[in-house]
């Protein structure tokens, strides 16, 4: 049993009483001069007030009285580190942690020094041990965030957010380290409103931190508040304009609000200062997609993949342009990238993405097929922290049922004249909504909104005034019309589509908020695209859906959805025939000089020809379809599922039991069937 005076010893040594320290320890050696304990705290005495040389010799004298006294190699780690000599630190708390396994702050010292190294398993591991070696030791809360930083380091997001968990009941909550790290956590998980927490919590702490105005910017960006975050953002910049990758994630916020020539400008300042700057060359990639140069984009993907080979977002965006058409080189190494542990989710998937459209191409169905279905599960991950669907049928199905109580019959709104006038193209993703966007924003009169954020943010707003009101239908009050009405057209401005007389949004969650769009805007006409649901279906889980769309990373989810969305088109175009035109995406591309003179003339615009020639006009497209739609109307797509049948047999089987016209996409339900066109 160890001598109390050396329990004393070493508590006077960590107050820094080094004098008191030693003389405990000299009483002990006066009665027992073989005691291994008390030379070895001689020794850390000696180096922690500077004498090297003495500290050796004490720890030489207590390793030959006890070879296997653990203190002994802790200290002598510390003489190591001392003298410089960090693989011998390591070397020696490695064995202290062999000798004295009980000890909280042998695994501490060799968890750090580990991490040092780089050993981010090893270090792990070790402050892994020290929490469970003493639960209450003083420094298990700051043990704990070292922790959190090693799984991070790891990629293993839930054992660092555990640490975290317990940094935080220790006291350290709301300190910078923690937050920093929770934003970390926060972005490698894809959860941009917990980064945007974390990141405001950060950035009040610390106003002039750069690197938190980053991640707020980031949190903020992914959220589709690109311009919000160009503003947090660019002082950054200008505060460090010799910092490339700033540069580069400026560019990407500029290119999310949707100013090219700025994001261009940004990516090429990047590269002047580093001629390797992977995010860069990414950028410039997107900007030639979105400006349908297809062999520019394939060049910069490739490019970007020189540089980093690991770069999943530039196999995403070649795949995308090349229709998929990777090298087997190219293949073989996203191939190998997607196999290793660890990846963050949010990038992950969009590799897989990429790696099913690369089997797909070669017809390797199987495969293409394996690669999507995991993509959607990393998709669910990243939502939820599990494999399962973050898309909620029945609140889904409360509020179709809620809004065809609510908005039963027109509201009465008077028309209301307006400089610039919406047209609203909705329906489901991948139906046909970048096809008769660009048609009609061919016109002369007309220009392209692409998919506008802002009537969904309003029908979210909506729906919280609707709950807190117990609005029971009929007309919306004008006073809480008028400033969500003044938003959406606010974002002409913002997106340069000022000067045209109509502004097409080819939003698809828009058919949700067909109801108040009806009252925002009287005299906007509204065009439901349906399409072959299977079509849809395959479409949509070969994409890679953001948060917004949760039910597209599940077959059945899907079939759901769709049905929701077109009982909701049925009832628009019972209650607002005026307004609201169905239209068939198969239709529309097999006689399509007649369908756009209906759409056209349902929107009041008069025939141009230009609409036919769509594909020629010169426009930045942003969305998936930015390659297809640069092509004439083709029917070559219209069945792109028969090889997939049998994998696809899951949403065929849901759509049987919901009244949805399993060749139209029409709802066959109640009040349904009777508006088919």
């Amino acid at each position: 049993m160890s001598d109390p005076r050396l329990a004393e010893a070493a508590q006077l040594r960590l107050a820094n009483d080094f004098n008191g320290a030693r003389a405990r320890c000299e009483a002990v050696l006066a009665d027992r001069p073989d005691d291994a304990e008390a030379m070895s705290l001689l020794g850390v005495c000696a180096i922690e007030t500077g004498d090297m040389a003495g500290g050796g010799v004490w720890l030489d004298r207590a390793e030959a009285a006890n070879p296997r006294q653990g203190l002994v190699h802790l200290y002598r780690s510390m003489l190591h580190e001392a003298r410089g000599d960090l693989d011998a630190a390591l070397a020696s708390a490695r064995r202290a942690s062999e000798l004295a396994p009980e000890r909280f702050d042998v695994w501490g010292r060799y968890g750090d020094l580990a991490g040092r190294a780089g050993d981010f398993q090893a270090c792990a591991d070790a402050l892994d041990a020290a929490l469970k070696a003493d639960m209450s030791h003083p420094a298990r809360p700051h043990v704990a965030l070292r922790l959190a930083g090693a799984r991070v380091e790891l990629m293993d997001l839930k054992g660092a957010s555990a640490a975290l968990d317990i940094a935080e009941a220790g006291g350290l909550a709301g300190t910078l380290d923690v937050l920093r790290l929770r934003a970390e956590l926060a972005r490698h998980a894809g959860d941009w409103a917990a980064l945007t927490r974390a990141a405001q919590a950060w950035l009040d702490l610390a106003p002039q931190d750069n690197e938190a105005k980053g991640a707020l910017a980031l949190a903020w960006g992914r959220q589709g508040y690109y311009r919000k975050a160009v503003r947090l953002f660019r002082p950054v910049v200008d505060a460090e304009p010799g910092v490339p990758e700033n540069w580069a994630a400026l560019g990407r916020l500029l290119l999310g609000a949707r100013d090219l020539e700025g994001g261009q400008a940004a990516f090429d300042r990047a590269l002047e200062l580093d001629p390797n700057c992977a995010e860069a060359t990414f950028g410039l990639s997107r900007i030639h997609t979105f400006h349908g140069d297809s062999e520019a984009a394939i060049a910069m993907s490739r490019r970007t993949l020189e540089i980093d080979p690991g770069n999943f977002e530039a196999y995403g965006q070649l795949s995308e342009v090349s229709g998929g058409h990777l090298t087997d080189a190219e293949l073989e190494r996203l191939t190998l990238e997607a196999a290793k542990p660890g990846m963050p989710a949010d990038r992950l998937s969009i590799g897989l993405f990429a790696l099913g459209d690369a089997h797909h191409r070669r017809k390797q169905r199987a495969e293409a097929f394996a690669a999507w279905s995991r993509a959607n599960d990393t998709k669910k991950l990243q939502h939820n922290g599990a494999i399962v669907s973050a898309y909620d049928r029945a609140a889904q199905a409360r509020q179709t049922d809620w809004q065809t109580r609510v908005f039963a019959g027109p509201a009465g709104k008077p028309a209301m004249p307006l400089e610039q006038q919406p047209v609203f193209i909705v329906g489901m993703p991948r139906s046909g909504t970048t096809l008769i966007e660009a048609a009609i924003s061919a016109h002369e009169e007309a220009v392209a909104g692409g998919e506008l954020g802002v009537m969904p943010s309003l029908f979210e707003k909506f729906l919280a005034w609707a709950g807190e009101t117990g609005w029971p239908g009929g007309e919306i009050p004008e006073s809480v019309l008028v400033p969500w009405r003044e938003q959406y057209l606010a974002q002409y401005r913002d997106y340069g589509l000022t000067g045209a007389r109509w502004v097409t949004d080819k939003q698809p969650a828009n058919v949700l908020a067909v109801g108040l769009i009806r009252q925002l805007f009287p005299d906007a006409p509204v065009i439901h695209i349906r399409r072959k649901p299977v079509e849809v279906a395959f479409s949509i889980y070969r994409r890679n859906f953001s948060r917004m769309w949760p039910f597209a990373h599940d077959l059945e989810d899907i079939a759901h959805y769709y049905a929701m969305q077109a009982r909701l088109g049925a009832h628009w175009a019972r209650v607002f025939p005026e307004r609201v035109m169905p239209l068939q995406y198969e239709t529309l591309v097999g006689d399509f000089e007649p369908q756009l003179r209906a759409v056209l003339d349902h929107c009041g615009m008069g025939w141009s020809p230009r609409c036919l020639e769509y594909y020629n006009v010169d426009r930045a497209v942003m969305t998936f379809s930015a390659t297809q739609v640069r092509k004439p109307p083709s029917r070559e797509h219209l069945d792109s599922t028969s090889p997939y049948a049998r994998w696809l047999a899951p949403f065929d089987a849901a759509l049987k039991h919901l009244p949805v016209d399993p060749q139209t996409g029409l709802w066959t339900g109640p009040d349904g069937a009777r508006f088919a066109s």
